[in-house]
């Protein structure tokens, strides 16, 4: 009985903290396109990815108003153009006359910390300019490839996965709309940068790969203040 009166009693002053300093939390999902070389078609340069998916939870504290802090933590699924990559290959390669691949996804994985700056432009309407920075967990795909030479060749090749932790950047662009007290609806966007270095190890040699990583989310959810 103590124990739950002790929870009550803390749930009290998390949530009276809470609002004294104005606390909120966004769950929002969308779009995530890939953009610049990350999307790129051009072999040992570009990651031949498509858009795909994304989730978000960013934590806001709005400090000092009209000056805010802002936790983030992030997940984008890009899925690899399998169908432009194997045509890369064949015409790269004279002795290669078809090649059929299957690949894992990239999947970005983010956590953040920023400032953001908010100003209401009409009654209930707000927004957000922030600018946050942080790390991303990233790695590169799995891939089975299955070739058809002219002569001869193997009948299947993998390209294992490398993974990397690398600095990464974010500039976001939020609109929120109250729905009710406490409640809001919020689009987000946001510009996502970071420059990864995938190391492969051979019998012989250790090869880095300099890849960037940019993409664009375009996100909808929700907006609880606490």
């Amino acid at each position: 009985m103590k124990n739950y009166f002790l929870y009550f009693i803390l749930l009290l002053s998390f949530s009276a903290f809470s609002q004294n300093n104005k606390f909120s939390i966004d769950v929002s999902s969308g779009l995530s396109l890939p953009i610049g070389k990350y999307k790129g078609q051009v072999l040992n340069e570009g990651s031949f990815t498509k858009p795909g998916g994304n989730v978000l939870l960013n934590i806001n504290w709005l400090a000092k108003p009209p000056f805010g802090v802002r936790i983030s933590l992030g997940g984008s699924m890009h899925p690899v153009d399998v169908a432009s990559l194997g045509w890369v290959k064949v015409a790269s390669d004279p002795f290669l006359s078809d090649i059929s691949i299957r690949s894992d996804p990239y999947i970005p994985l983010t956590a953040m910390g920023g400032v953001f700056y908010e100003r209401a432009i009409f009654q209930k309407v707000k927004l957000q300019g922030g600018i946050n920075a942080g790390i991303m967990d990233i790695q590169t795909p799995y891939q089975l490839n299955k070739p058809k030479y002219y002569l001869f060749g193997p009948e299947y090749f993998e390209i294992t996965a490398a993974k990397d932790y690398t600095f990464v950047y974010q500039v976001s662009l939020d609109l929120e709309y109250e729905i009710r007290e406490g409640w809001s609806l919020i689009v987000n966007s946001s510009y996502n940068h970071a420059d990864a270095e995938f190391t492969f190890w051979t019998a012989n040699d250790i090869r880095v790969d300099k890849r960037p990583i940019s993409y664009i989310l375009a996100n909808f959810g929700f907006r609880l203040k606490l």
